[in-house]
């Protein structure tokens, strides 16, 4: 393929890549929280539990930011910190009963808009997008 082809593709997955990432920024805002704030949500939801390096190297978002968000779930008690074997300064991040009742409503929302948009895809497709992404990922590193 040449050169001005492979430019072409390139910007319109970084469009559909960006359109993709502002509807995760919209349905933030429309639940009151920031990007990053549902990306926290997201993440806690589906470990259940889990530190907050763990949150940095799955959200991407700077460290300061994901102390900052989980300051704030602390504070309002959706959110508990507990200490993680002998060393005080790994805490496991997970959900109180308040913040699991916060939660789920969010992460539902979103759950079954994902799941829609890949239910309108068939199985077939579906399968052939997740094996296209990973490869385009992994080809990425090389």
């Amino acid at each position: 393929m040449d050169k001005l082809k492979l430019e072409e593709i390139s910007k319109k997955l970084l469009e559909v890549h960006r359109e993709i990432h502002g509807f995760y920024n919209e349905y933030a805002k429309s639940v009151g929280l920031t990007l990053a704030g549902l990306q926290v949500l997201l993440i806690l939801w589906d470990e259940k539990e889990c530190s907050q390096n763990k949150i940095v190297q799955k959200s991407f978002v700077p460290k300061q930011t994901v102390n900052a968000i989980i300051q704030k779930l602390t504070k309002e008690e959706i959110i508990e910190l507990s200490v993680e074997d002998s060393d005080k300064r790994n805490k496991i991040i997970k959900f109180t009963e308040k913040g699991k009742e916060y939660a789920a409503p969010i992460v539902s929302k979103v759950q079954n808009i994902e799941y829609c948009a890949l239910d309108a895809l068939g199985t077939e497709k579906q399968e052939n997008l997740l094996e296209i992404i990973t490869t385009y990922k992994n080809n990425l590193k090389a």
